[in-house]
């Protein structure tokens, strides 16, 4: 929950008590705050509950094949661990892979692009995954190129309708 979910949430309640005191000198006050605390707890649990399932990416669960070896050298991207890397798919002649990078205890979800045909350093994106909604993380290169990384719950309608190619079942490329 952000701040303005605080806000609201506390408004909501302050409003609830003004009419819990104001019923008060009523004949049945203590059930009509009793109903008053129910309802406006139901109503918070609908409104700001945990309804969001957890982010996954199952594609980090399976066996290592031949295809995820990481031939490129991410040391300068700190902590990387290319032997948990999953490839892809491939773009313009580069591998793309996904792996994990451990930063204080938290696993962190990266997307790897190692140079094929075109000369060059490789290129790393790591961020945490925060909803089954959201991205995880998204890449571009100098001419402007973009990849995305989507969590397997990610619904993928929104990018494939606004111009985005699926490579795999988490990676999209952007328009070119």
């Amino acid at each position: 929950m952000n701040i303005i979910d605080y806000l609201i949430l506390a408004i909501f309640l302050a409003v609830a008590l003004l009419v819990a005191f104001a019923v008060h000198k009523h004949r049945n006050a203590r059930r009509a705050t009793l109903v008053l605390a129910a309802a406006g707890a139901g109503l918070a649990v609908l409104q700001y509950g945990q309804w969001d399932p957890a982010p996954t990416l199952k594609v980090l669960d399976r066996a290592a094949a031949a295809e995820d070896a990481v031939t490129a050298d991410y040391s300068l991207y700190g902590g990387i661990n290319t032997d948990s890397a999953r490839y892809l798919g491939s773009r313009a002649g580069s591998k793309i892979f996904v792996a994990t990078r451990d930063v204080h205890g938290e696993e962190i979800i990266c997307l790897l692009v190692e140079p094929g045909d075109v000369p060059g350093p490789p290129g790393a994106g790591c961020a945490g995954m925060m909803s089954a909604s959201d991205p995880i993380v998204t890449l571009s290169d100098q001419a402007g190129r973009e990849l995305t990384l989507v969590p397997d719950q990610y619904d993928t309608n929104e990018l494939q309708a606004a111009g985005w190619t699926k490579i795999s079942a988490n990676l999209f490329r952007g328009r070119q």
